[in-house]
């Protein structure tokens, strides 16, 4: 995948929490982890995945930024003015990534179709697709991980 410019607002609930994108995102996919849970207030997580470096946030002082528990080292960032997810920040190897919930792209028929289920076994019900159900840590981080990876290696990114 090669990333190309592709610009694209994304914004928080109330709007408050806004951000530039400025690349095609990476991956999607759905999280069913308990921290994703909490943190979404949702039965799972609709994330998109692109390098930070790729997203400018207009006003970071409008987000309260939480690790809810190692690992993963994720910065989970709720607006501070309708208290909905932001965005996220945090790592996979050298790579620093945005974490954010597909709902808040303003265009989102832009954004590719999510790719798989990532700590399925935490799930509050049954997903109805042909997607890719991935259980346990090690399972979930080295799936989502990987196709992470693949499409950096292959995009140049």
């Amino acid at each position: 995948m090669t990333e190309t410019l592709q610009e694209q607002q994304a914004a928080c609930e109330c709007g408050v929490c806004q951000f530039e994108v400025g690349a095609a995102p990476a991956v999607r996919f759905f999280c069913h982890c308990t921290i994703c849970q909490a943190y979404n207030g949702k039965p799972f997580a609709d994330v998109t995945v692109l390098r930070a470096r790729y997203v400018e946030v207009n006003d970071r002082s409008q987000i309260a930024f939480k690790k809810y528990r190692l690992p993963p080292n994720i910065d989970r960032g709720l607006c501070k003015n309708c208290g909905k997810p932001a965005i996220e920040f945090g790592g996979f190897g050298s790579a620093k990534l945005a974490f954010i919930p597909s709902i808040n792209f303003k265009r989102q028929e832009l954004l590719p179709p999510p790719s798989m289920h990532i700590f399925y076994h935490r799930r509050l019900s049954d997903a109805a697709d042909d997607l890719p159900k991935h259980s346990g840590y090690l399972g979930s981080q080295m799936a989502v991980g990987g196709r992470i990876m693949r499409l950096f290696r292959g995009g140049g990114g």
